[in-house]
């Protein structure tokens, strides 16, 4: 799949939107469903989804993708508990920014970040010890886990908003400064 694209809702294609939803949705379902079953059937084991630190909160330019990682994390908190008493383990990860291919995708650059993303060795080393502790939900990096706990979601939701509404104003004047060459040359 590809990197979410940082757009306005309704600037997107509906039919991407509705992949988007469809992959995000069906392919978490289809997994938990099919694992699960064998999990209970062998009574131990366990389950990671990964969410993301916006399901939560909406996120402008990223509404479909954020609303599609709300699915999976209320998924994997139900199934959590469900899934307990038959000694299934079930842990929703949604990890913060992750030095990741994604990042450079959506347009961002770890130098200049103002928080340096997490290492992908430390996002899975914590998804997996959350797991073996049976917790139903772990925000990797313990400052990630302060930020997430104490501030609000309209401050995080309008923070996010003006960091993704910057990287959207430089890709459309790049794409319109490629317009504008093209059609000069």
């Amino acid at each position: 799949m590809p990197a979410p694209q940082i757009r306005e809702f309704l600037k997107l294609d509906r039919q991407l939107l509705q992949a988007t939803l469809r992959l995000n949705t069906m392919a978490h379902l289809n997994i938990t469903h099919h694992f699960g079953a064998k999990l209970v059937e062998r009574r131990r084991g366990g389950l990671i989804l990964i969410g993301s630190t916006g399901a939560g909160i909406g996120v402008p330019f990223l509404a479909n993708d954020g609303g599609a990682k709300a699915y999976i994390h209320s998924l994997g908190e139900a199934l959590h508990y469900e899934f307990k008493p038959r000694g299934i383990y079930v842990t929703v990860v949604p990890p913060p920014l992750t030095n990741t291919a994604v990042l450079a995708k959506l347009g961002f650059d770890p130098r200049t970040m103002p928080m340096k993303p997490m290492s992908v060795e430390q996002c899975v080393s914590e998804g997996l010890n959350a797991l073996r502790e049976n917790r139903s939900r772990i925000v990797p990096g313990r400052m990630n886990r302060i930020m997430n706990a104490l501030v609000p979601a309209s401050v995080k939701r309008t923070m996010t908003a003006k960091m993704l509404g910057k990287t959207l104003a430089k890709k459309e004047a790049a794409t319109a400064g490629k317009a504008t060459n093209t059609a000069a040359t």
